[in-house]
């Protein structure tokens, strides 16, 4: 009897195959997949995405062709083609796999490199300008290119029309493809979009880890297999690589059906890991680890942080750990205040009232009026006075709904996001600044173009027409967090 089954799953929750609904939408990989769909959309040229063995990026690559077959308009407009192993022993074979790959005859005994270039150049024209259409070649294991790829992919990089390239090129390779960037500068100076993959965080891991159990689940009770230090301990030992946190929950559930047990708990998971490959650890490190897992009890009973109790001083990574803990919990209270800014010369407070509230009502002039004791009146507020900006939820929750929108910038920094604001208001027209609050995210500033779109091609063909560098920084937001606050109407 399959394994899974016997804990009342309906598929394998923690196979080791790209399986495309078990894709855990992390904000890593889920910000890397909508700017590369951005820049393949506004035919940017090449897009690059960096990360370690198990960080993803094959997962990635899968889910960056099923976005665009998904869609009966996107597959007849945007075509892709994947090379999976760039091991190529010469330019000629390369060339030839790319025309072959094009569906093109690149087998001709008696044809030359040129001619070979030409044919592709060709291809792409009649695709790109004829057609209307989006060719996309997709490498994987990036980092196997050998030098004459990378020239020969520089030199595609060239056929172009004066809006758009006319291929799209998105390289996923391990962290050694940086060597390119230093000896091949004139290529390296045509990457549009670059993305360094990291290993997901603390929360992240436990978000993977829940959410493939759902997806598998057979029963409409949420099942639970692990205790809060088991989960601890899962990711110490796997540090966030998706690859080996799939890995290591393997082995684990095998281990809880043969012992017979419900739960892993912190020294089932840290037996795991040691006999699993990808997850082992020296044992000095277990044996920290394990002697914080004791702290970290006494802090849960204590309501102290371990770096408080007997002085005892963290690890960097056990530290880590705790930090994104904490900042769990921190981001699960929504603030009181926005923040303070400072009124400058020739703007008013009523002016910087409305760009944060919108149409302020007066609940929210009196939670202002109420934060600002220092202020006599409201209406003499003289230069270089600092405004608290309590936050006090709009009285609709639902801003962006039901339809497309266009963030050009975002940011934690009050002061920061709000100038660009300002300064943004001279080169473009009908923009919103919108402070917003959700668990995940915590407490955001973003600029927004303020008229929102029906459909992604419309906010795509908007996004086209802003003047760089808002193009290349813009995201396309559908959907925010269902606990998401907004502060302005």
């Amino acid at each position: 009897m399959d394994y899974f089954r016997i804990l009342n799953f309906k598929k394998e929750p923690f196979s080791n195959s790209p399986e495309p609904d078990f894709f855990f939408n992390s904000v890593k990989h889920l910000g890397c997949l909508q700017k590369l769909e951005l820049a393949i959309r506004l035919r940017r040229g090449l897009s690059v995405v960096i990360g370690d063995v198990g960080t993803g990026k094959t997962t990635l690559c899968r889910q960056l062709i099923l976005k665009f077959a998904s869609s009966e308009e996107d597959g007849c407009r945007i075509e892709t083609y994947l090379i999976m192993d760039p091991s190529f022993t010469n330019a000629f074979e390369f060339l030839s796999t790319i025309a072959m790959t094009f569906g093109i005859s690149g087998k001709d005994i008696d044809i030359s490199e040129w001619q070979l270039k030409e044919n592709i150049k060709n291809y792409l024209l009649g695709k790109g300008v004829d057609e209307g259409k989006i060719v996309v070649l997709i490498i994987d294991e990036g980092q196997k290119l050998p030098d004459y790829c990378i020239e020969i992919l520089r030199e595609f990089l060239n056929y172009e029309t004066n809006e758009y390239k006319l291929l799209q090129i998105v390289i996923f390779a391990q962290s050694e493809f940086e060597r390119i960037f230093k000896t091949h500068k004139s290529f390296a100076d045509r990457i549009n979009f670059y993305y360094l993959l990291k290993p997901l965080n603390f929360r992240e891991t436990l978000g993977m880890v829940k959410f493939r159990i759902e997806k598998a689940s057979d029963t409409d009770t949420a099942i639970s297999l692990f205790t809060y230090p088991g989960l601890w301990a899962l990711y110490l030992a796997t540090k966030g690589y998706p690859r080996k946190i799939v890995t290591l929950c393997h082995q684990i559930i095998l281990t809880l059906i043969i012992q017979n047990r419900s739960k892993a708990g912190w020294f089932l998971v840290r037996s795991c890991a040691q006999r699993t490959p990808t997850g082992g650890r020296k044992i000095i490190e277990w044996v920290t680890a394990t002697s914080l897992v004791v702290v970290f009890a006494l802090v849960v009973v204590a309501g102290f942080y371990p770096d408080k109790i007997l002085g005892i001083r963290l690890g960097n990574e056990t530290a880590d750990v705790i930090k994104n803990d904490r900042m769990q919990t921190t981001n699960k209270v929504m603030p009181e205040f926005l923040g303070k800014v400072e009124l400058k010369r020739g703007r008013t407070i009523w002016r910087l009232l409305n760009d944060f509230y919108g149409n302020f009502d007066s609940v929210q002039f009196k939670a202002v009026a109420s934060a600002n004791g220092h202020i006599k009146d409201l209406n003499r507020v003289s230069t270089g006075e600092a405004i608290n900006l309590p936050a006090v939820p709009a009285k609709s929750k639902q801003v962006l709904s039901g339809k497309c929108w266009v963030q050009v910038a975002s940011g934690k920094d009050i002061d920061e996001i709000y100038e660009l604001y300002r300064n943004y208001e001279s080169t473009l027209q009908s923009l919103k600044f919108l402070p917003y609050w959700n668990c995940r995210e915590g407490l955001v500033f973003a600029i927004f173009l303020k008229d929102g779109y029906q459909d992604m091609e419309s906010a795509l063909n908007a996004v086209r027409k802003l003047p760089q560098p808002h193009a290349s920084n813009a995201k396309i937001l559908a959907k925010l967090d269902d606990d998401t606050i907004f502060f302005a109407r």
